[in-house]
């Protein structure tokens, strides 16, 4: 064997070592959050998947898989009939009892989370190890840094609004700055009215929110729900506030902004759009 070959074997070794699903990728993937069920499609591996959780909606083609998981918990039962070699499960939003009974039956379990932005790359590039898909994954990881980046520098000089986000109206609940959706108005110009809170996700009072005072305010609303006859939707309880005086009460696509995954930079290109149309009010007011 010649010394380059040598070298190559030994390093090959070494990487396996360092990398053990390398040497033995998932095939039979499970997938317990609908976040996981998009990062898994975006690394390349949704061809690989054998079941999703409830709500799994996106790609198309996660619509047709069994569905073992959702706010309940894992179905055990369903799962372990479909002989699974990998599980993804939510880091911090998996329940810890599922998780170790999945350790105590023997299946190989992978804790994924994305609490920021820059999560998203990291979490594509481990899925593509874990499942052997790594270059789809790298693609699609530096896609993603890429648009960020973007992004960031775009929007590193724009004017400052300050934002209420509505997480949910009853009971009225937001987020702090360390949230995810919080980095994703930073990136855009937008300032969390609640960044300094304790608590990452927490019912605001209505005195605190009045005291506040947003310039907008922002909320979630699921473009994938079934059709309804149309019901305006009730904004008085921010009657009081700069943001209703201003026409500033905007839906974002829940769909892409409340769910971690792969589409995040979508929900940023979508909240900084949003942002920038309320600048160019401003403007056009003299404020």
């Amino acid at each position: 064997m010649s010394i380059v070959a040598r070298s190559l074997a030994i390093a090959l070794i070494l990487f396996v070592l360092a990398n053990p699903a390398a040497a033995n990728p998932a095939t039979r993937i499970v997938s317990t959050a609908p976040s996981l069920t998009e990062l898994v499609f975006a690394a390349g591996a949704g061809a690989k998947l054998v079941a999703v959780s409830a709500y799994s909606d996106y790609p198309a083609a996660a619509r047709a898989l069994p569905q073992v998981a959702d706010a309940g918990g894992i179905h055990l039962e369903a799962l372990l009939a479909l002989k699974p070699d990998l599980v993804l499960v939510w880091a911090g939003g998996s329940r810890e009892a599922d998780i170790k009974r999945l350790h105590s039956l023997g299946i190989r379990t992978e804790a994924i989370g994305v609490a920021a932005l820059d999560d998203v790359p990291i979490a594509l590039r481990r899925i593509g190890a874990l499942a052997d898909t790594v270059a789809v994954a790298e693609a699609s990881a530096n896609e993603f840094a890429a648009r960020l980046r973007a992004a960031q520098t775009r929007y590193a000089s724009a004017t400052k609004i300050s934002v209420f986000f509505e997480i949910s109206r009853a009971p009225l609940m937001t987020i702090n700055g360390k949230h995810f959706l919080s980095e994703a108005l930073r990136v855009c110009g937008g300032e969390n009215v609640f960044a300094d809170a304790g608590q990452m996700v927490f019912e605001p009072s209505r005195e605190a929110l009045l005291l506040k005072n947003p310039q907008a305010v922002f909320y979630g609303a699921s473009k994938l729900a079934p059709a309804t006859p149309a019901t305006p939707r009730d904004n008085r309880l921010y009657d009081a506030l700069l943001a209703s005086r201003l026409g500033n009460i905007t839906a974002l696509d829940a769909d892409l902004i409340l769910r971690p995954g792969p589409r995040l930079m979508d929900a940023v290109d979508e909240t900084c759009a949003a942002l920038a149309r309320i600048r160019q009010k401003n403007n056009q007011r003299g404020l």
